[in-house]
């Protein structure tokens, strides 16, 4: 896996808010760079074989101004004006990460765009910490975001703040030097009264073959998991050998899964490749769940065949959160070829397992 190497100097690019936001250092590891002009945002630049190219670069993506960051195999595209990544996937592959067809219309109020963005967790709670229980926080997911290129090939975004609960957002997010695509999120309460929450990563995926947590052999949930919308058409879902796993279909409306998973890992599995999301589990309360079984992951299925996706959902811990406090929740994604694309087969069903753990 190639390696990244901060260059000295990054030219911020900002958008929405304008305000300056501090560089932050990247460790450097040995390898062949050159140093992108004065005029380009880039922090880093990546060199394989003497070819090199920036990793990362001002783009456009749904006629929107877009950055896309790459370690020369993966690529993630950001769009600050709608405050989200709208792609993630292999260099030159499919995007995994579902967008909203070009004429949606948005009649539920929630401009729904795809992509993966942060909100806060519990959504039971969000009629305290923002002023609507729906739609979500229009500070977080609706807004423009101000972003900026930091050193060592890093973009970073900043939401508004909420009137309501006196926190904002922040992402920084980059390629590491094992090849995974770090999404690095930040609650910061600047006023108010002290609010109990928690960071929220939720992507919208293409639907898969099939989605896998771990579960936990004591948990209190049957068969390991919790099936929040009992009413609806069930959605095939099973555990076998401590793995949940999950096969969505295009039918049944909106279903929800919360494991209590040992550790917080997803991986949504298609043709051959499993893409994993990660995150450290630090001890302390987890959404949704009973006592000390929350849910560090979820899963939702929208099975409407007008706007079919699924949500990759990775929750942090409870924290009370007072002014002045940050809290910080990073999650990690990378992808990973299969023994083959068979979902029976032993050996990538303890590949599976494996990248899980």
């Amino acid at each position: 896996m190639p390696c990244l190497r901060s260059v000295l100097r990054a030219t911020p690019v900002l958008f929405g808010m304008v305000s300056p936001l501090a560089a932050h250092a990247q460790p450097t590891t040995p390898f062949s760079f050159a140093a992108p002009s004065l005029a380009d945002p880039a922090a880093s630049a990546l060199c394989i074989d003497g070819e090199c190219q920036p990793v990362i670069t001002d783009t456009t993506y749904l006629g929107r101004p877009a950055f896309r960051l790459t370690d020369g195999k993966s690529e993630a595209v950001i769009v600050p004006s709608l405050g989200r990544v709208m792609r993630y996937g292999k260099v030159g592959g499919p995007n995994l990460l579902w967008n909203a067809p070009a004429k949606q219309d948005f009649k539920s109020g929630w401009k729904n765009y795809g992509g993966d963005k942060t909100w806060l967790s519990p959504q039971s709670d969000w009629g305290v910490l923002s002023d609507k229980t729906w739609p979500p926080d229009t500070s977080f997911d609706g807004s423009p975001h101000q972003a900026e290129v930091i050193t060592g090939g890093k973009l970073k975004l900043v939401s508004g703040t909420s009137k309501t609960s006196g926190i904002r957002v922040e992402r920084v997010m980059s390629f590491n030097a094992a090849g995974e695509f770090e999404i690095q999120q930040s609650a910061i309460k600047t006023s108010g009264t002290p609010v109990r929450v928690g960071l929220w990563s939720v992507s919208q995926s293409v639907p898969a073959q099939a989605v896998f947590a771990l579960t936990s052999p004591d948990s209190p949930y049957r068969n390991g998991y919790f099936h929040f919308d009992t009413k609806e058409k069930q959605q095939p879902a099973f555990v076998e050998n401590g793995v949940f796993r999950l096969e969505p279909k295009s039918e049944g409306g909106g279903q929800k899964f919360g494991i209590d998973a040992p550790v917080a890992a997803l991986a949504s599995v298609q043709d051959g490749v499993a893409w994993v999301q990660k995150s450290a589990k630090p001890d302390g309360q987890y959404p949704d769940g009973v006592e000390k079984h929350g849910f560090p992951v979820e899963v939702y299925v929208n099975g409407s065949p007008g706007a079919y996706y699924v949500e990759l959902e990775m929750l942090g811990p409870l924290v009370n959160m007072v002014k002045g406090q940050k809290m910080t929740h990073t999650v990690r994604w990378s992808l990973h070829a299969l023994p083959s694309h068979d979902l029976s087969d032993p050996a990538t069903q303890n590949a599976i397992a494996a990248l899980l753990q």
